[in-house]
């Protein structure tokens, strides 16, 4: 596996932005087909002023498997005008950068071209293990402004470090498959939940909200109850039945009120280690299932 240094740009000189006050610029990086790709390293340079009328655009930028789709969320206020790339948290997003252009005097002291964030943060994108199955690469730009604003003098530079690793073509076509599928992103995106204190503080952890200490059922330290199973370790093995084990694990899972005993003959916290296969109810109706050969006859499982 060889490392590969690649370097690009994406140089304009003049772009616009459209009637919503978008303007959206992509570029595509070739790549060696039919590998697994595992980007190591990345890195963004502005290397030229923008010049506007309009100072502190916001800028956009994203490097991706396939093109950003722009949704319908904004990004910012002073331009409500819905088009923001998608989120750098999104599968399909390998490195972006969130900033504003700055037109000012680049002579200035501690002027930049570009004020910006970036996801990964420049100690991860240093050294990434991100791995993508596409062929290419491509650079997504969205520039938001007042409509119909004409920028001039664009001019970034990007340098990827790529390792090749040779894949079977069941597994790089499912790749690509799955990328292009995550490049279609959801156009409006919510998926938090708001809670207030109340709900954190008595869901999460009952006593926090009601205090004090609950009832609960003790256990012998010699024995601890063999995890639900009824088992002195001291003594010879009793005989126990199946429906006795259920009936001692549903006991360890039922529901109790707050202020009330843990479980009714056993603590519903003691079930960490349950041996495997125990659970409580039948698995599944008419088990084991009834398996024929071709010729009719009923097979023995």
């Amino acid at each position: 596996m060889v490392l590969k240094v690649i370097k690009e740009t994406v140089e304009l000189e003049t772009f616009s932005t459209d009637s919503n006050g978008s303007c959206y610029i992509t570029k595509r990086i070739n790549l060696q087909e039919g590998m697994a790709h595992t980007l190591v390293q990345t890195d963004f340079y502005a290397d030229a002023f923008v010049n506007t009328i309009a100072d502190a655009s916001p800028i956009e930028v994203v490097l991706s498997p396939y093109p950003s789709i722009p949704t319908d969320m904004i990004v910012t206020d002073q331009y409500p005008s819905p088009g923001r790339l998608v989120s750098a948290g999104d599968n399909s997003v390998l490195f972006k950068i969130n900033g504003t252009l700055n037109s000012g005097n680049p002579m200035t002291a501690g002027s930049r071209p570009i004020t910006y964030e970036q996801f990964p943060s420049a100690q991860i994108a240093a050294n990434q293990k991100l791995v993508f199955y596409s062929d290419h690469i491509y650079v997504t730009i969205h520039i938001s402004g007042n409509a119909n604003t004409t920028f001039y003098n664009l001019a970034l530079s990007f340098m990827l470090v790529v390792q090749d690793k040779n894949v079977s073509t069941l597994t790089h076509g499912i790749g690509v498959m799955a990328e292009s599928h995550d490049a279609m992103c959801a156009l409006v995106m919510s998926n938090g939940h708001m809670v207030s204190q109340n709900v954190l503080r008595g869901n999460v952890f009952p006593m926090w909200r009601f205090g004090g200490i609950r009832p609960e059922h003790m256990i012998t330290p010699i024995a601890a109850n063999s995890y639900f199973l009824p088992i002195n370790t001291r003594d010879a093995e009793a005989m126990t039945s199946t429906p006795g084990i259920r009936q001692a694990v549903a006991d360890a899972r039922q529901m109790s009120a707050y202020d009330a005993a843990f479980g009714d003959r056993r603590p519903d916290w003691l079930r960490m280690h349950l041996n495997a296969g125990v659970v409580s109810g039948p698995v599944r109706d008419q088990w084991p299932p009834i398996k024929h050969a071709d010729n009719g006859n009923v097979l023995c499982l």
